[in-house]
């Protein structure tokens, strides 16, 4: 009897034990509970096991949810989180609204905050404009919450929604990087920053017209989409562009105003560039007298390239740009066959004085289908600049490859069976080194 007994208290204990009462407190008590007390192995289990640190904290605006309301919770959002989140785990905020419009909020650690909207605004593509102040002195001084945002990420923001975003990061202390994506009926932007805004990305915004921006110590600028006008002001420390022009923005192109553009990345030592950008908004102007014989990217370093192919035209594009990049030293060019194109071709002069591109030390090829249009550019670089870099092919899932100058006595008849080479060549496996990882701004 006894032993029974004994029996019935350990299958009673057991099912106390197998009964789940912790994921059963409230989130916020758990939170609560982890920030204060010691991370042994049996906290970060609570966390783990309940999905606390995965789950979002709902908020519930209602219909009156204003200003206000909105600046208040993302504040209370932010508050020490870098010091109280024990896990080092990003958190997520939703705040719904009436009508099932809701917002995202998502932080991570280091101050990076993403706000999104993705529901329920998207029903309203109005058109708007939108003028963004950061890092004001006076506010920056004087802000009523004891937090800065070091990132800034703002998604399928619309005209409903942009007030309450501006008036909120009006208030942000000290934000230097800003990614602005996928708003769609955004049609002109403008983005001040008087001190410490040395990023900014404008990304996929497709009703995009006219960017506007005046930032003194803006280090990276980085604009992915249809081709907009830009004005870009008091810009002392701008190192680092990309313009990633998917196609032209308008039917028909303007080419001086282009000029400030052409003129605010003249002393980038990073660029990215699509082939067609060149020979439709730049070449025309860098072609006039006066540029051909006095314009220079003379502290260009790097130069990444995005083209649909490098048939001779554009090889003969890329060697006229070329030509005023006197200092540079990398080279990556990228082939995407989906990237825009004309069919027209411009012509472009290939006279150049040679040893134009003397520090130039590696070129990087990636998208090229055949091994014999790797060979042919190089032939051609030789000829034109009379420099011969290293060449490499970048090859997605595979190592890269080496391309190697070989005596002709050691070539096989079938590396030159289908095209007359000036030289032999192999191609070679190399050692993954710094420059083969992906860089951010290839496609």
């Amino acid at each position: 009897m006894e032993q029974g007994s004994n029996r019935i208290t350990d299958d009673h204990t057991r099912s106390e034990i197998d009964e789940d009462y912790i994921s059963k407190l409230p989130d916020e008590l758990l939170r609560q509970i982890l920030t204060i007390h010691p991370l042994d192995s049996g906290s970060k289990a609570v966390a783990l096991f309940t999905g606390l640190w995965n789950r979002p904290y709902i908020k519930h605006g209602g219909a009156t949810f204003n200003i206000q309301d909105f600046e208040s919770v993302i504040g209370d959002f932010l508050v020490g989180f870098d010091e109280n989140n024990p896990l080092k785990m990003p958190r997520k905020l939703e705040v719904h609204c009436s009508k099932g419009l809701f917002i995202t909020a998502s932080l991570e650690m280091n101050r990076k905050l993403n706000l999104d909207f993705p529901k329920g605004y998207q029903e309203f593509p109005r058109q708007f404009g939108w003028e963004i102040v950061l890092n004001t002195m006076d506010l920056a001084h004087s802000s009523p919450y004891p937090f800065s945002v070091k990132t800034l990420k703002l998604t399928s923001v619309n005209y409903l929604s942009c007030e309450l975003v501006s008036s909120l990061i009006n208030k942000f202390r000290y934000v230097e990087t800003l990614i602005i994506e996928k708003c769609d009926g955004l049609r002109s932007l403008r983005v001040e920053g008087l001190a410490k805004l040395t990023s900014l990305s404008v990304l996929d915004c497709v009703d995009l017209k006219s960017v506007y921006v005046e930032a003194l110590e803006l280090n990276t600028l980085r604009y992915s989409g249809f081709l907009c006008w830009f004005s870009l002001e008091n810009l002392l420390y701008l190192k680092n562009v990309k313009l990633d022009f998917k196609g032209p923005g308008f039917n028909h192109l303007v080419h001086g105003l282009y000029n400030p553009l052409l003129r605010a990345i003249r002393d980038v030592s990073v660029l990215t560039l699509h082939g067609w950008t060149f020979k439709e908004v730049f070449g025309p102007l860098l072609s006039s007298k006066h540029n051909e014989q006095h314009f220079n990217f003379s502290k260009l370093e790097e130069l990444w390239w995005i083209d649909s192919c490098m048939e001779d035209h554009n090889i003969k594009s890329l060697f006229h740009f070329l030509k005023f990049c006197t200092s540079l030293k990398r080279l990556f060019i990228s082939i995407v066959t989906r990237s825009y194109s004309k069919s027209c071709e411009r012509e472009c002069s290939t006279k150049v004085q040679k040893g134009r591109l003397r520090k130039l030390k590696v070129v990087k090829m990636e998208g090229f289908e055949k091994e014999e249009d790797i060979i042919l550019f190089k032939e051609h670089l030789m000829e034109v600049f009379n420099v011969e870099p290293r060449i490499v092919e970048v090859r997605k899932g595979r190592h890269d490859r080496c391309l190697l100058r070989i005596p002709k006595h050691q070539a096989s008849a079938k590396a030159t069976k289908s095209i007359k080479f000036k030289f032999s060549y192999k191609f070679v496996e190399e050692v993954e080194d710094s420059l083969s990882s992906k860089h951010p701004h290839m496609p």
